[in-house]
């Protein structure tokens, strides 16, 4: 199997909660993200990346970082691995860090 088949690119970030009846994250809030993609060409279609955030509802996206991992067995987070999974599955996934880094 190519080595490209099984990287996951990770763009690491922040971005503010703009839905105001989030149950689980207060509207204004800043939060640290992760999104994980199989797209190669993220930096070519970060427009793209950036609307499948806006639609879970935040805005303000600014990625600070990027990794690629290739091998889940490099990751030792619960949330990482599950998100890896979901990645695989449809091409891309976000974590977001549940501690507000600004409280309103």
């Amino acid at each position: 199997m190519d080595q490209n088949e099984n990287t996951i690119y990770v763009l690491s970030g922040y971005a503010k909660c703009a839905t105001a009846n989030n149950s689980k994250y207060k509207l204004g809030n800043k939060h640290s993200i992760g999104l994980l993609t199989t797209d190669e060409n993220y930096q070519d279609n970060i427009n793209k990346h950036e609307t499948f955030i806006k639609n879970l509802g935040w805005d303000s996206i600014s990625f600070c970082m990027v990794e690629e991992v290739a091998d889940i067995n490099t990751l030792s987070n619960d949330v990482l691995i599950s998100s890896f999974i979901r990645a695989k599955q449809n091409g891309q996934s976000l974590v977001v860090n549940d501690l507000p880094i600004i409280v309103h």
